[in-house]
């Protein structure tokens, strides 16, 4: 049996080494290109399992447009992007499109294994189950694992299901929704079909997987259609290859929720946060939209840590989260960015409705009881400091961070708990050193 392929297209020598060194324990066939269109052909020809596409490959625009070619081909493999400065953001729009992994370039040896070998078991097991199908009279249940197995994300597999039961059992509706037990990502739900259908009778399968409800699918049948016109194996088969593949699509969906929340709170991390304003910043200058940026700390947490522990200074900063996240608006991104310090993203929002945002968030902080766990006589408040693009000292988005922290620090200065903007630095006593700048 040949060896299985890889292609790689990119015009950066160094990282085929790099490649060569990654991919030498698992045997596989390496192909290298620098043109697009070169590429295009051998993957036409050779089928390789894997490309490793250059994001800066000449004439390679998108790398979904890449991906788009291996859909169409209906070819048996899986594009992964090398970039030399990936983007969380854009990472996680390719996945979603299918591109199976986004990895850094140069290329890290260790990673690009444990993708290759996580390719190649996905791989077997197809392969297996596509054997196994293959030797029963049911074309169609072949056809489930084959339609499936091209997912990787939670709600593309979602609409598939949806697609596939209408298409083999004559449903005029489906519905599927995820789990109850799916608490690392958002819930979803997708309809497929008829919405005026007046149904005869409805049929639900749930999916499950290692004991976990991973999520449910309601076919609503059209008049005339009864229980016996359904083929029972092949519901048994679709409950069964959707709960397989499901399981590995939430686990990927989870993985990509943990590496964008901070792990105590729930909120979005400083990473998400940073590209999240770097984004921002530049549509809203594109737009001439305005951009607020609120910065708010604990008071006298320190004090807190050392009175009453760490344990009880995790539950303050749970219970602050939980009241910032019940104030944002959806659009708003609000992240922790410190140990007791976080930022809220407020996109087309100007310098007087992010200070009404910020009095509410004050307000919600006196109202809201602490956890029952927490020492009765503490009551912790907030100092909090916005800037707005619309300020002549905010060029670039890290101005915006640092004029809302100086906003922050002369709350903390001028008595705490309290709330100040970057508009009231200009003369202050305790900004001597930078009052030359509002001159």
């Amino acid at each position: 049996m040949p060896p299985l392929k890889v292609l790689i297209m990119d015009n950066y020598g160094p990282d085929f080494n790099r490649v060569a060194r990654a991919l030498r324990p698992f045997g596989l066939a390496l192909m290298w290109t620098e043109s697009l269109k070169d590429g295009l052909n051998l993957m036409a020809q050779a089928k390789p399992i894997m490309v490793l596409a250059g994001q800066n490959l000449p004439e390679l625009k998108d790398p979904t447009d890449l991906l788009r070619v291996i859909q169409a081909k209906r070819l048996p493999t899986q594009l992964v992007v090398m970039s030399p400065e990936p983007n969380f953001d854009q990472a996680m729009d390719w996945v979603a499109e299918g591109v199976f992994s986004v990895i850094s370039s140069p290329i890290n040896v260790e990673r690009l294994r444990k993708v290759t070998q996580k390719i190649l078991d996905n791989l077997s097991l197809y392969e297996s189950l596509v054997e196994t199908k293959a030797k029963n009279d049911k074309p169609s249940e072949l056809l489930i694992y084959k339609t499936l197995s091209g997912h990787t994300e939670v709600k593309p597999m979602l609409e598939t299901i949806c697609e596939t039961a209408m298409t083999l059992t004559g449903a005029g509706r489906a519905q599927a929704w995820t789990g109850a037990d799916l608490d690392q990502i958002s819930p979803i739900n997708v309809f497929k079909g008829s919405e005026k259908i007046e149904g005869g009778f409805e049929k639900t399968l749930d999916f499950h997987w290692m004991g976990r409800h991973l999520a449910s699918l309601k076919m609503v049948f059209p008049m005339g259609v009864t229980q016996d016109d359904m083929d029972k194996d092949i519901l048994e088969e679709l409950a069964f290859a959707g709960s397989l593949f499901l399981s590995h699509a939430v686990k990927l969906d989870e993985a990509l929720v943990l590496a964008s929340k901070d792990p105590l709170t729930g909120l979005s991390n400083r990473r998400v946060f940073l590209e999240t304003l770097n984004r921002d910043f530049f549509q809203s200058k594109r737009h001439s939209s305005p951009l607020t940026l609120l910065t708010l700390d604990l008071d006298h947490f320190k004090d807190v840590n050392d009175t009453y522990g760490h344990q009880t200074g995790d539950e303050i900063l749970k219970w602050l989260s939980t009241v910032i996240a019940g104030v944002v608006r959806l659009g708003d991104l609000a992240a922790r960015t410190g140990g007791e310090e976080f930022s809220i993203l407020l996109p087309r929002t100007n310098l007087e409705q992010g200070l009404s945002l910020a009095k509410r968030l004050k307000e919600a902080l006196s109202e809201t009881p602490l956890p029952e766990n927490c020492p009765p006589m503490i009551r912790p408040t907030i100092s909090q400091g916005l800037a707005s693009l619309e300020h002549f000292l905010v060029k670039e988005p890290q101005d915006l961070i640092y004029w809302s922290d100086q906003a922050m620090y002369l709350a903390k200065r001028e008595g705490r708990d309290t709330i100040k903007q970057v508009t009231e630095l200009s003369g202050n006593k305790h900004y001597q050193d930078v009052q030359y700048v509002f001159q």
